[in-house]
Parts: structure tokens; sequence; C-alpha cells
């Protein structure tokens, strides 16, 4: 996500909203009593920023409510080497499923070769596949300038971590960046066709999409096309959507209530199609400030 230097940007995304779903009134978009969601994922994420502000107990407190069990996306900082996340992962496992992100969007510039990108999931993958479901082998992959200006190498760089995940045994993951037309030179589902070939989207496990509508003058994508257009693309991997939130500076708790509601109650656009949402600031608007409830 390119807003990681934010305070608080955390990327736990526990969906109580989801699991006692919000009356119809609230989105028009609440799922069908004839749509199979029993495969769906609801995610959570967290990164490094809040430890300093809230007590793990607390996050894993409100995990323990939900009454399913929650898929938690945990982001790894590049300053701090895989083993020292055993702890964390550890603790987060006994309660949640865990989707790891060795490396963050805004950090995939940090590693300078294909070598030093797949070194980075090779070594967390040797500390912490024991208590990882899924692997995020890229976040926001297609984003333009803050992952670097040279798209076949980010892809080169995605799939040698892909090749490396799959070839061990492990489950992975792929995030795109959506944005309203016209805003990127590469629109996402070109940029994916172009970058990443048949044999890689073959084997691709999940492929989640970030979207933000405040940083993108409140566009609101047909869904239905987009996610019928990646099933075409990934015929095999699992659909959903991987960031959402309020990004907008003075946001209201209204505004983030019917926002979160919003994602969080979409049908189920496609067969492939498993939920997820991740709602990015998930501590700060929920854990902390309870803006939503």
């Amino acid at each position: 996500m390119k807003r990681k230097n934010s305070i608080f940007l955390i990327y736990l995304t526990a969906v109580t909203a989801l699991f006692n779903p919000f009356p119809q009134s609230c989105t028009g978009r609440q799922a069908g009593p004839q749509e199979d969601t029993s495969n769906h994922i609801y995610g959570i994420t967290i990164d490094d920023t809040w430890e300093n502000e809230v007590d793990i107990s607390r996050i894993i407190k409100k995990i323990k409510e939900l009454p399913q069990r929650a898929t938690v996306r945990i982001v790894m900082s590049a300053d701090k080497r895989p083993e020292k996340y055993k702890t964390l992962f550890q603790k987060i496992h006994q309660v949640a499923d865990i989707m790891a992100c060795p490396v963050d969007s805004s950090e995939m510039i940090l590693y300078r070769n294909i070598r030093s990108y797949k070194q980075r999931f090779a070594e967390s993958y040797k500390q912490l596949k024991d208590v990882t479901d899924i692997w995020e082998t890229a976040n926001e992959i297609n984003g333009e300038g803050w992952l670097g200006n040279d798209a076949q190498f980010i892809a080169d760089k995605t799939l040698a971590a892909l090749r490396y995940i799959k070839e061990n045994g492990g489950k992975t993951a792929i995030t795109t960046y959506y944005t309203r037309p016209g805003e990127q030179k590469t629109e996402m589902s070109a940029w994916l066709e172009k970058y990443i070939p048949q044999t890689a989207k073959e084997k691709l496990d999940y492929l989640f999409v970030s979207y933000y509508e405040d940083d993108n003058a409140g566009y609101i994508p047909d869904w239905q096309s987009i996610f019928t257009n990646l099933e075409k693309q990934f015929p095999h991997a699992k659909l959903g959507i991987g960031e959402c939130g309020s990004t907008r500076d003075g946001a209201g708790k209204r505004e983030k209530q019917e926002k979160y509601n919003y994602y969080y109650t979409m049908p189920k656009y496609t067969a492939n199609y498993v939920g997820g949402y991740f709602w990015w600031y998930w501590v700060q608007d929920v854990v902390i400030n309870q803006d939503i409830r």
C-alpha cells in the first residue's frame, strides 16, 4: 500500500460486519441467501506501526470474539528479520489463519535484484512456514512509481518468489492495484496480461484487488465485470478484494461506517470469488478510535 508511512496504517481486517451482516438498507449489496460463502476469507492484517500504541493482547481479544476463524495478513518490515516475527505469528495463529506479506509494496523497491527478493521469501518461509497459511508474493504489484519504474523487473521478482513458495508446497497470493480508468499508464488487467505469464496464472492460489475510492474521486468500479475478467485470466485462483478503507482526511464515523458496510456486504461476483476486503485502517478505526462498530 502506497500510504505505508502513515501513522497506524494497520492492515488488520477483522470483519465483525461480515460475520454479523449489516442490514440490507445499509448498502443494498448484501449477499443473497442463495450465495455459498462457506469458503470466504474474512481477512485481518497487521503491520509493525501499532507496536507502541496498542498491545497485541487487545488485538487478539478482538479476533477471538469473532464467530468465525479470520485470516490475518501480517505485513513484515524490511528492516526486521523473519525470525523476529515468530512469536507474533505463533500468537496470532492460535486464533486465526495467517497470510504473510514478507515485502510490502512500499518496500519492494528496496530489493535491488531478483535474488534478494527471493531470499527474503526463502528466509521467511524457513522461519514461519508452520504458522503461515498463505504467502502474499507481491502487494499492489502493478502500482506505478513507488514499487519502481521497471514493470518487468517487478514482475520477475514476484515470479521468483511465487515459484519458490509453490515448489515448497505453500499457497500463494498476489494483490493488484486498481484505479479508475486513465489514472495509470497501464490498466490493471492489461498489466497482468502483459507481465504475468500464463503458467503463473494457472498456478496462483489467490488473486486480490486493492482499491481505495477516496483516492479515485469516489469512482465505483464495475466489480462484476472486473472479477469476471480476472476469473478468465486466472482460472484456478480464488478472487477477492485485497485492500479497502477510508483514506480521506477528516472522514467522519458515518462515512467510514457506510464505506465499511458497502465493501463487507459485497455479493459473490463469480464462482471463484471469496471475499477478502481487508480494511486497511482496522486497528485505528475499530480498536483505537472506534469509528466503526
